[in-house]
C-alpha cells in the first residue's frame, strides 16, 4: 500500500515536471475508486448495519423489557405509546416517557410463557415416585464399608494406646 501511494504521487510529479500533461491520468481515476471502496468497506457498510440492528431493537422493544437510554437511564418498559414514544418505569412508580430511537441497548428481555413452558413447569410441578432402592447392598457398597470400618477401628486403636501424660506443676 506504501509504495503505491509513493509510485502514484511519483508519477503525478513526472506528470507536473513535464509541463502539466493535458492527456487523462488513469492512476488519479484509480485512486479515488480505490478511496471510494475503502471508505464504503470501513466506514458506511458497518454503520448501515449497526443502524438496521438498532432498528430491529426498537421494533422488537415491548412491556417488561430492561433497557438503557443514550442518557444513561436505565428502565423497564412500562408502555409503549406510539411508534416514537415508550413510557419507562425507571423506580417504583416513577415513570417517564423518552423517545424510542434514544434506547441504546436492551439489559434483558422477559421469557415470553408459552404452551410448552405451561407444560413444562406442569410437569415439574407433579412429583415422580422414585424408583425403590434394593435391599441387597452391591459389590462397591460393601468394599467401602468395609474400608471405613477398618479406618475407624485403627483411629480407636491408635487413641486408645496413648496414655494421658500428666502436667505436673
Amino acid at each position: 500500500m506504501k509504495g503505491f501511494l509513493i509510485a502514484s504521487i511519483l508519477s503525478t510529479s513526472m506528470l507536473f515536471a513535464n509541463g502539466g500533461g493535458t492527456g487523462f491520468d488513469m492512476m488519479i481515476v484509480l485512486q479515488m475508486a480505490l478511496l471510494g471502496a475503502v471508505f464504503y468497506f470501513f466506514l458506511i457498510r458497518p454503520q448501515q448495519k449497526k443502524a438496521r440492528a438498532h432498528q430491529e431493537v426498537l421494533k422488537e422493544l415491548r412491556r417488561g423489557d430492561r433497557v438503557v437510554t443514550a442518557g444513561g437511564l436505565l428502565g423497564t418498559v412500562d408502555k409503549i405509546i406510539n411508534d416514537g414514544e415508550i413510557s419507562l418505569e425507571i423506580a417504583d412508580n416513577v415513570k417517564v416517557r423518552v423517545v424510542k430511537a434514544t434506547v441504546t441497548e436492551v439489559v434483558s428481555k422477559p421469557h415470553p410463557v408459552t404452551e410448552a413452558a405451561k407444560t413444562t413447569a406442569a410437569k415439574v410441578a407433579t412429583p415422580k415416585m422414585a424408583k425403590p432402592v434394593s435391599a441387597k447392598p452391591t459389590k462397591a457398597i460393601k468394599k467401602a464399608a468395609t474400608k471405613a470400618k477398618a479406618a475407624t477401628n485403627s483411629a480407636a486403636k491408635k487413641t486408645a494406646s496413648k496414655k494421658p501424660t500428666k502436667k505436673s506443676k
